[in-house]
């Protein structure tokens, strides 16, 4: 049976969401939010594959994984650790594939450190990377295009290693029509925002709740630049969480007068 073991690699550098920035803001800590582009490859591996996930911000990874493929990916604060990761498991004999925002804004910067380079979105090219591999021709750059969310997969929240402290993450859009000097989402995720459905945010939610998950973030590149497809959405959110027999789902709250979070 073919094998991954996808990783997030740790930080290295302090970033907007970090302890370290939160710590320093004075207001407090937050909920550590879990990754959500680990469980989102994980739905696009084929049946038949033996995936594990590991979150390097606070779990060890397994150098002595039986997994033939290491998947990594990571922000620019997680590129050290990228290539700290892919030397590693390329000297134990893996092939070491990388992807993820970083990758895609500037994959010079992971060339020669792994064996294949996955530039922009999966969705539409999982499948014959996955296939490529499956014969042993895998190549050593894929460039995904812009696909529509609505037929992305549930991500696979149910290998995700959840703990207790943690608030779940559902992606609600990706793009921005703006060009904003400071925002690097466009580079990579277009101008043209692709959003998903309020059904398809809702089965989200439910997978999230269903495995007890009461945070959450919801990951969206401008929620209101269109505002009717964002009144609907909140709507059925809404109508969503007044509905939840085990108590509403909530965003990530701050906890004031605590440590930083744990990870």
């Amino acid at each position: 049976m073919p094998s991954i073991y996808i990783i997030n690699a740790r930080e290295s550098s302090p970033f907007y969401l970090s302890s370290e920035v939160i710590a320093a803001s004075g207001i407090g800590s937050f909920p550590v939010v879990a990754d959500l582009t680990t469980p989102t490859l994980a739905a696009l591996v084929p049946p038949g594959w033996d995936i594990t996930i590991c979150d390097g911000r606070f779990q060890d990874v397994d150098f002595d994984t039986s997994a033939g493929v290491i998947a990594l990916t990571g922000k620019v604060s997680q590129l050290e650790d990228m290539k700290r990761l892919a030397g590693e498991f390329r000297r134990r004999g893996k092939l070491v594939l990388a992807g993820g925002p970083h990758v895609s804004l500037w994959p010079e910067d992971l060339r020669g450190h792994v064996d294949v380079l996955v530039i922009g979105e999966a969705e539409d090219i999982a499948a014959e990377i996955f296939a490529d591999i499956a014969r042993g021709e895998p190549k050593p750059e894929y460039r995904g295009s812009k696909p529509d969310l609505n037929s992305s997969p549930l991500p696979r929240w149910d290998l995700y290693p959840f703990q207790a402290h943690m608030a779940g993450q559902v992606q609600t859009s990706r793009g921005c029509p703006f060009e904003c000097e400071f925002c690097d989402v466009i580079q990579y995720l277009g101008r043209k925002q692709r959003w998903k459905e309020p059904a398809h945010v809702i089965a989200e939610l439910d997978q999230l709740y269903g495995l007890r998950c009461r945070n959450v973030l919801l990951a969206d590149d401008n929620l209101t630049v269109m505002r009717e497809r964002a009144r609907k959405l909140l709507e059925a959110l809404r109508d969503w969480n007044a509905e939840r027999p085990a108590g509403r789902m909530r965003r990530p709250r701050r906890r004031t007068g605590s440590p930083t979070p744990s990870a």
